[in-house]
């Protein structure tokens, strides 16, 4: 955990260094009004598990066995992919293990993985963003998993933990170091776009991003629906028939990116419904648009803008907003949003497929 706290420490003082030179003052963020197309979250007091699902003071001693969150999750690396763009075509040579909550970490393979998993329950795919070092995947996994897990209300789900090489040593230049590292994830992209692939059609499908996490998901669902990322594209199903919901935490990409015509335009495509966690306390996106002239401010730090939604037309009423300023505050890493318990509450339509518990309901299904 020591590169993360050594992170911490060096955005910090560069957060003073940078004050003077960059005002990004959040305008024109606003949440949706009227209706979406998904339901809004129903409270606690008001949602009722299925039958044979524990509250969540139990869920994380006592869940059920046809729950998927039992036995433990999946990670998925690509630490052995190709991670610099050249003529070829991108490689996925997934790197896979299974975290047993019992049996701790062991080696496996993208094959054991796809036939695992349970169809009608969902797949929560979570990616981290930059400056992961390969010490703090594990831990961090189990936290995040956890915190799932206490938030589900004992509603099964599946999750993958995706990784990529986002680990890298800031120099003098950090702008610089950021931009390197937004590329990789726009590679890294490919990779996911691929894992996605291997899951069952029958699985609905949740994508997770922290900061240039939600790069490296914005780039992949923009692939499947035909879009090109840095030059290359990619030959691969569409995600238009299988149900895919997506949720974005410190957004480290431009906040016009989805819009017709910019770099990820097809995203939403891919996607039923995107809900944006908003931070306009985010120390680290405050100095995003330094990486390169001409840059927009961060999408997790202004939300999707007035202009945004106009461009964006019919597809704007699929995006939500969720602001966690007062919860996370000065904070950008994911140990902070993991410490807000609440929140899974608030976005469960979006993670596990509350509002459709009846459309994804499995009796007897016990995961491997």
């Amino acid at each position: 955990m020591s590169g993360r706290c050594s992170i911490s420490a060096t955005l910090c003082s560069l957060l003073a260094l940078f004050a003077i030179v960059v005002a990004c003052p959040v305008v024109n963020a606003q949440s949706v009004e009227g209706p979406l197309l998904v339901p809004p979250v129903p409270q606690p007091e008001t949602y009722s598990a299925p039958a044979t699902s524990h509250s969540v003071a139990d869920a994380e001693s006592s869940v059920p066995e046809s729950n998927a969150i039992a036995d433990g999750y999946w990670l998925v690396g690509t630490e052995s992919s190709p991670q610099s763009f050249d003529e070829s075509l991108p490689k996925f040579c997934a790197s896979v293990r299974r975290y047993e909550a019992c049996n701790g970490v062991r080696q496996s393979s993208l094959q054991e993985l796809s036939g695992s998993l349970a169809p009608n329950v969902p797949v929560i795919i979570v990616v981290h963003g930059s400056f992961m070092d390969s010490p703090s995947i594990v831990p961090e996994s189990e936290k995040t998993w956890r915190w799932l897990q206490k938030g589900s209300c004992g509603q099964p789900f599946q999750m993958i933990y995706f990784t990529w090489p986002s680990f890298r040593q800031l120099s003098i230049a950090p702008a610089i170091d950021v931009a390197v590292l937004g590329r990789q994830a726009s590679r890294n992209g490919f990779y996911l776009a691929q894992l996605i692939q291997s899951i069952p059609d029958q699985c609905p499908l949740s994508l997770v991003g922290h900061s240039h996490g939600t790069r490296v998901i914005a780039a992949a669902l923009h692939l499947t629906a035909g879009g090109t990322v840095e030059g290359h594209t990619l030959r691969c199903r569409s995600c238009a028939d299988r149900d895919v919901r997506v949720v974005f935490a410190a957004s480290a990409i431009d906040h016009d990116w989805l819009n017709p015509g910019e770099r990820f335009d097809r995203t939403m495509w891919s996607a039923d419904c995107l809900v944006n966690l908003r931070n306009e306390h985010d120390p680290a996106l405050l100095i995003y648009p330094l990486r390169r002239l001409g840059s927009s401010r961060a999408l997790g730090r202004s939300g999707f803008t007035t202009s945004d939604r106009k461009e964006l037309g019919r597809t704007s009423a699929r995006l939500a907003e969720v602001d966690v300023s007062d919860t996370i505050g000065h904070r950008h890493l994911w140990p902070a949003y993991l410490e807000d318990a609440s929140l899974p509450q608030r976005i469960r339509n979006h993670l596990y497929f509350a509002d459709q518990i009846s459309k994804y309901q499995v009796t007897g299904t016990t995961t491997r």
